[in-house]
């Protein structure tokens, strides 16, 4: 959200924000996981300082950043990106990062020319003794409102209440319609640079923030190239556990996600509080948005999933947690063997 022509403002509160990054460490830490996917990383060239010193090796991909020459122009305050962390045994190099989509220009850790916003795929390599050639792919897809038939009404229902001209209902539905197929269309790069070289590898691991949830077309496209569902393959659409699976939750992680009210979204509010609060209702509800795939390629190096759970990095009862979304933990082993990822 622009604060005037060089800064953005800042929607949390400083000293609640560097609370909240070193609690984040501390719950890394504690959960010690080999592989972290990590998305919206700001500010990153400071933020991968702290993560190596947990004894992760880091690779990253700047994908928000303005106009900037090794760190100097504007926005002064703007800098965030995706980030792979990975314990020294995996020997993770950085491969490239594949921009999605966006307007002509770039972002890179010394440069950047960005006027809009970008979207970008971190792709890197692993070889480990136990789990072989792994390529890791990390995310965050474009954030605009996602379709379903309960937007559709919304809308339907806020123009019988004057809320919404039909002229305006139908921009609104337009503009969903758009950034549904921005999704589609950013995995198509995704899923086409991932397709030149993923037969040199043992398994993928595709993870991130897809702002799509499991009824959205861009979650049966992953599934389309044969990846599974880490989370869903445990925990049954028939189960009660599948309850517990919402990384979209303002029921019990409002004061994070209250803060992102005041972001502008990237829809038309036609200069109405009415209709943007419409908006945050429909952004609000509970979801599973936040995911890691799994595919694997070569039979004689395949993986199972052992195990795979809501992370909250956080503490309940004070309803502090390290970020407005909930993690996923999930647990890879050998076929038929005993490494543990």
């Amino acid at each position: 959200t622009a604060k005037n022509l060089v800064q953005f403002r800042e929607l949390e509160p400083l000293g609640r924000r560097l609370k909240r990054y070193q609690l984040q460490l501390e719950k890394i830490k504690e959960i010690d996981a080999d592989i972290v996917f990590l998305q919206e990383v700001s500010p990153i060239h400071d933020r991968l300082l702290s993560f190596e010193s947990l004894g992760y090796e880091a690779v990253m991909q700047v994908d928000q950043s303005g106009i900037k020459a090794f760190g100097l122009g504007l926005p002064t305050n703007l800098s965030t990106g995706i980030m792979i962390l990975a314990k020294p045994e995996f020997k993770i190099k950085k491969l490239f990062g594949q921009k999605l989509s966006g307007n002509p220009g770039f972002t890179g850790v010394n440069f950047s020319f960005q006027l809009t916003e970008n979207r970008y795929a971190l792709f890197a390599s692993s070889e480990h003794p136990i789990f072989g050639r792994t390529l890791f792919a990390c995310t965050h897809l474009h954030h605009g409102t996602e379709n379903s038939p309960l937007i559709e009404e919304m809308l339907e229902l806020a123009v019988g209440d004057r809320i919404l001209s039909s002229e305006e209902c139908e921009i609104s539905k337009s503009e969903i319609h758009a950034a549904d197929l921005r999704r589609r269309n950013e995995l198509d790069i995704l899923f086409s640079a991932m397709h030149i070289f993923e037969k040199s590898f043992d398994q993928i691991i595709l993870a991130g923030d897809f702002n799509s949830s499991e009824s959205s077309s861009a979650y049966t496209q992953i599934l389309f190239e044969n990846y599974i569902d880490t989370y869903r393959s445990v925990h049954s659409l028939n189960s009660e556990a599948s309850y517990a699976g919402f990384t979209w939750d303002i029921s019990e992680n409002s004061k994070n996600i209250g803060y992102g009210h005041q972001f502008e979204l990237p829809m038309s509010s036609f200069g109405r509080t009415q209709v943007k609060e419409l908006f945050n209702r429909y952004n609000d509800r509970k979801r599973r948005i936040d995911f890691i795939f799994l595919k694997s390629l070569n039979k004689k190096v395949s993986s199972q999933i052992g195990a795979s759970d809501l992370v909250k990095l956080g503490d309940q009862d004070q309803e502090f947690f390290g970020s407005d979304h909930f993690g996923v933990l999930t647990r890879i082993a050998k076929a038929g063997g005993s490494g543990e990822n």
